[in-house]
């Protein structure tokens, strides 16, 4: 018998582009687990708790400061219903706009200005007695088909996208089309990278139509767009500005790109099957924390992706960037079709998520002081010892993780050869525990590929933290091969 040790310590490398192999602490998948904050353990993240009552009834696409004119947040929904909360907590409705899918939300100059289906309203100003006026700029072309038109703060005014027009605002003169892009194209998610204006632009009306967009860059000076390149593999589905980079989910697959000369392929949503599509909406991409914020999906075809916000980044420059999935909503849904998440934004130590679960609406918000998950698993990459077609044998598996205080617990599981499900042990909450085991009867531990499942859990305010993960196993070479 030829025992052989194998053993995670890094935790860091987030869910591998493969099921067997990836970077320095890669793994198959995780959920609710803090995997930035140090490389060398997991712990449960703090959770996702309703913050809007009964008060929202639509899905929010969009999530805005009212920062620095009044201490408020204003939310969008696809309704037309524009949101405010208190720093209080105070949720209102403070109307609802005519002709509108929500399409667009900024704050600019002390206002709140927002897009309907072919005019810009505004509201304010937000730091004296704000009043409504919803046709303050009209004539724009109609998003009535794509729900988009995204608004974005930019050098001394503000752009917005209205089909394949830029609009401007330079603080006294409104431009209905200061920028025309080619027939065809509409623009559906603006940011800023260095000096420009990002103008990121999609074919259609749903994000499956077409495999062409078109990304733009303008000074906002130049009487037309100063460069662009294009995206063989689909149009833009929100880009973001990460680390003075360009962040964008790309087409109807789910694919994450950075940078634009030339594109980075970096990741693609896990779990989605080649058949099938998902969408993210422009509105549901923030950073929070030094780390992007993706929600997933604003629509999607496919009951087997798992659903709610996750995770690009790194702790640091001295580590790979990675994707993870981090928060599930306050419903506990992970997956479905009629599960959308429609905004994303981090907002000072806060951050908010908006969703729909069916006929049910809502704002989730956490904070990073927040007592954490119930519970959060990982899961460690499928493992063959480089011997797919011969058996090895499992004989334990161990978690190590810091002393276990009383609510907390860490339980183990394990299935072979691609099991349907887990076979889990008995959950560890002896106070003061630093190490789970979980013996592997020898009827099935023979395996060809073998997986291994962590489970930490808590009724508490506190989280376990594991800190290694330890398979250990029979190579199985005496045995005769055939």
């Amino acid at each position: 018998m030829a025992k052989n040790i194998l053993t995670q310590k890094y935790f860091n490398g987030c869910i591998a582009d493969s099921e067997k192999e990836g970077q320095r602490g890669a793994f198959f998948f995780s959920q609710n687990l803090d995997i930035f904050s140090e490389a060398t353990s997991i712990t449960l993240l703090p959770k996702t708790a309703k913050d809007s009552g009964t008060t929202v009834v639509d899905l929010v696409k969009w999530i805005v400061s009212g920062t620095p004119h009044d201490t408020k947040t204003y939310f969008y929904g696809d309704g037309g219903r524009i949101y405010q909360r208190t720093s209080a907590g105070v949720w209102s409705v403070l109307g609802t706009v005519a002709s509108s899918d929500g399409q667009g939300l900024e704050v600019h100059d002390d206002y709140l200005y927002y897009t309907q289906r072919s005019q810009i309203g505004r509201y304010g100003a937000l730091s004296g007695t704000p009043t409504f006026t919803d046709n303050w700029q009209t004539g724009l072309n109609s998003t009535t088909n794509t729900k988009f038109a995204p608004i974005k703060a930019f050098k001394e005014g503000f752009a917005v996208g209205n089909g394949n027009d830029l609009g401007w605002w330079d603080g006294a003169v409104w431009t209905q089309n200061k920028i025309i892009l080619p027939p065809g194209f509409e623009i559906r998610s603006l940011d800023v990278v260095d000096e420009f204006l990002v103008i990121c632009a999609w074919r259609g009306t749903s994000i499956t139509d077409s495999e062409q967009g078109l990304v733009f860059f303008w000074d906002g000076t130049a009487t037309t767009f100063n460069f662009f390149v294009e995206i063989p593999e689909g149009g833009v589905n929100a880009a973001l500005n990460s680390r003075n980079r360009l962040l964008s989910i790309v087409g109807s697959g789910g694919i994450i790109y950075q940078n634009y000369s030339p594109f980075q392929k970096v990741h693609r949503i896990p779990k989605l099957e080649f058949s099938k599509y998902l969408e993210v909406y422009p509105g549901a991409v923030t950073n929070w924390k030094g780390i992007a914020h993706i929600g997933v999906s604003g629509n999607t075809d496919s009951s087997n992706i798992i659903q709610g916000v996750y995770q690009y980044g790194a702790k640091s420059d001295k580590y790979n960037e990675g994707l993870v999935f981090a928060y599930v909503i306050s419903s506990g849904t992970t997956t479905g079709t009629t599960l959308s998440i429609g905004a994303v934004e981090g907002v000072g130590n806060q951050l908010y998520i908006g969703w729909k679960d069916g006929s049910t609406y809502g704002v989730d918000r956490v904070l990073q002081t927040a007592d954490p998950y119930a519970s959060g698993t990982f899961e460690a990459l499928i493992f063959d010892d480089n011997r797919t077609s011969q058996d090895k044998l499992a004989v334990t598996v161990k978690a190590s993780h810091k002393a276990l205080v009383s609510g907390e617990s860490i339980q183990l599981g394990y299935k072979t050869n691609r099991a349907s499900s887990y076979t889990t042990g008995t959950a560890n909450s002896t106070v003061g525990s630093t190490e789970t085991r979980l013996s592997i009867p020898p009827a099935d531990g023979r395996f060809k590929e073998f997986q291994t499942e962590v489970i930490l859990a808590t009724t508490v305010a506190t989280s376990p933290t594991v800190t290694s993960l330890v398979l250990e196993f029979d190579d199985l070479k005496e045995e005769r091969l055939i």
